[in-house]
């Protein structure tokens, strides 16, 4: 799928993939008692970009669950599909 978007290719070419990158950025601590643990091996991704999408929004609290994994995985798959460039 990035060799399809040109990910590759603008990479080599020295040039940034995304319009967005190489600007500045902030950075912010998260205390682990604040942010949802998984429970089960395996689950860190769906929990990871659910973390990644609050802390860009700056949404608190942080309100997923374990129980959450289900959907948050459909979510990023129709997100992942529908923002696919064509063949």
């Amino acid at each position: 799928m990035l060799s399809d978007a040109g990910f590759h290719t603008a990479r080599r070419a020295g040039r940034g993939a995304f319009p967005q990158e190489n600007k500045p950025f902030l950075a912010s601590l998260v205390h682990t008692s604040t942010v949802p643990q998984q429970k089960k091996s395996g689950n860190c991704g769906p929990h990871t970009l659910r973390l990644i999408e609050y802390l860009l929004a700056d949404r608190r609290p942080f309100d997923w669950s374990e129980d959450d994994k289900g959907i948050i995985r459909e979510k990023t798959t129709v997100e992942i599909f529908s923002n696919s460039r064509p063949a």
